[in-house]
């Protein structure tokens, strides 16, 4: 298979957005996203969608053939890239009818240019190399069946893969999930001189807070390039966030913190509330700004000690984030369902749907050296079950009722860190490891009313939270609160929602009152308010 050029942008059909598409105007939204500008946004990449949403199979080719009716080729001057469904979350049939889409793009665009229009797609919650192996198995299946019946090539190649890795475990094992994959890429005979792998935020952060999502991810770059100097394969690394800090800080405003906290990442996504709610413009002018920096990222491979540091360090954030996180995600798990779905989605709870579980931290223990600390997080498993909501309504949740989830753990991790590793420690952290903390904790810091917040989350983990203010403010200067006049407006949009939306939580029954629609529907009209004000519904 020849090298493609990298994309610097992918955009995505995430529904983090306060403007709502439906799924009927997605393969134009992707047709606009992949038109040069300043007729279109300028972008590299789109990811059609498949993973827990009702896209349907034609999507694919609807794009391709959009694409190819404006002059423009995929597969050549633009990529288009379906992130197929979760075998293990969702099932099998569900992800060969996307395989299939695939098969029917590439005969279009096949016929027209030659030119095979997909030549890649993503697998979502990848949990190892057995499910990569096998999802390869059944793309070279879809292969074998597309020459059969439409003259297609019988390359097994000419379909690559991505795995996108979105949890802690699976990430701090990435350099063996990627060694391994290759291995059983040549076994199979297939070619893997170039490898693109997905690193996803937002679970991490749902899962285990802030700090720890960035530094994983930070690893992972780091692991994934350990590969390329041991294998001698090119390694082009993709990282999956939104616009808000707890999701990725993937704005134009923040992009030069983005660019030195994860050096060596080829692509970065564009999702839907960077281009809708920061607007075209704005995106244009990141997209042409990736282009030009993202391929001199260089990126950086810590030595053992240095890992060993950085996950001491997650560990302890990841801590303090899960003693706040257990006593509060039941009534986010309330809130969540109030929340606007922005895309056209599988319900959390459903046949086909699936939801998020409850972070294990015990899973993590062993990676860690400091074993106090690894026997403190191994006592922190949940107490019960639990169906967790997506990283974007949980986000849009916590920041609807005060309390950005950037915060949560973060003060009295910065704390025990001093204390348990010390200054020096500290200061190489918040100077070295991760520099755009200021910037993340600066914007998050003005959606912050602990007083709203303390109306709908028990006490305890409100005095948590003062002590993450209170060292947030001590360790990096910043105090929370409004800082300027639509910071105040947001605050008093939360006061004034606060009495109906806990009407609609029910407060005795514990569920929403569906029959209140009037105020059902004014409160989400607020939530979208709110989310216009700080540049991301989640």
């Amino acid at each position: 298979m020849e090298k493609l050029k990298v994309p610097t942008t992918m955009m995505t059909q995430h529904p983090d957005s306060c403007k709502y598409i439906p799924v009927q105007e997605e393969a134009k939204e992707a047709i606009f996203s992949l038109t040069s500008a300043p007729k279109g946004l300028g972008l590299e990449e789109a990811m059609v969608d498949f993973e827990g949403k009702l896209t349907p199979y034609q999507q694919t080719s609807q794009v391709t053939l959009g694409l190819l009716s404006k002059g423009i080729i995929p597969g050549k001057d633009v990529f288009v890239t379906p992130r197929i469904s979760s075998s293990q979350e969702e099932s099998v049939f569900r992800q060969l009818m996307t395989l299939m889409s695939v098969v029917e793009s590439n005969y279009h665009s096949w016929k027209q240019t030659r030119i095979y229009g997909v030549r890649e797609i993503i697998l979502p919650m990848c949990t190892g190399v057995k499910e990569l192996l096998a999802v390869r198995e059944r793309v070279i299946d879809v292969i074998d069946l597309a020459h059969k019946e439409f003259k297609l090539s019988k390359d097994p190649n000419s379909i690559g893969l991505i795995p996108l890795i979105e949890t802690i475990p699976q990430i701090l094992e990435v350099e063996t999930i990627l060694e391994k994959y290759i291995e059983g890429c040549e076994e199979m005979g297939l070619s893997c001189n170039h490898l693109r792998y997905m690193l996803g935020r937002s679970d991490l952060a749902l899962s285990y807070g802030l700090v720890s999502a960035v530094l994983a991810i930070k690893i992972a770059l780091s692991l994934g390039y350990r590969v390329k100097e041991k294998r001698g394969i090119e390694i082009s690394p993709i990282l999956g966030g939104g616009t808000l800090p707890f999701r990725g800080h993937l704005t134009l405003e923040n992009i030069e913190n983005t660019l030195r906290d994860y050096p060596g990442v080829r692509t970065l996504t564009v999702q839907s509330a960077m281009r809708y709610d920061h607007g075209f413009a704005k995106t244009r002018k990141l997209a042409a700004l990736l282009k030009e920096k993202l391929p001199k990222s260089k990126p950086i491979i810590y030595d053992e000690k240095t890992i060993e540091l950085l996950k001491n360090i997650a560990g302890v954030f990841i801590k303090e984030y899960l003693k706040t996180f257990y006593l509060i995600a039941e009534t986010v798990c309330k809130i969540s369902d109030l929340i606007p779905s922005q895309r056209d989605r599988l319900a959390r709870k459903s046949e086909v749907g699936y939801a998020r579980d409850l972070p294990h931290p015990k899973t993590l223990t062993h990676h860690l050296t400091d074993k106090q600390l690894a026997q403190e997080l191994s006592e922190l498993e949940p107490k019960k079950s639990l169906e967790l909501p997506r990283a974007i309504s949980y986000t849009a949740s916590l920041y609807s009722i005060g309390l950005p989830p950037e915060i949560i753990g973060t003060g009295r991790g910065l704390n025990e860190i001093a204390e348990r590793y010390g200054n020096d420690v500290l200061n190489e952290f918040l100077t070295v490891y991760y520099p755009g903390l200021k910037s993340d904790l600066s914007f998050a810091c003005r959606f912050v009313n602990l007083e709203n917040a303390s109306s709908f989350l028990p006490s305890k983990s409100i005095e948590e939270i003062k002590n993450d203010l209170k060292y947030i403010e001590k360790y990096l200067g910043i105090k929370a609160g409004p800082k300027t006049k639509s910071d105040t407006f947001y605050s008093t949009i939360l006061e004034t929602m606060k009495p109906m939306l806990k009407q609609i939580m029910g407060e005795e029954i514990g569920e929403i009152i569906k029959d209140e629609q009037a105020e059902f529907n004014l409160v989400k009209e607020w939530i979208i308010k709110l989310g216009n004000l700080r540049g991301g519904l989640g």
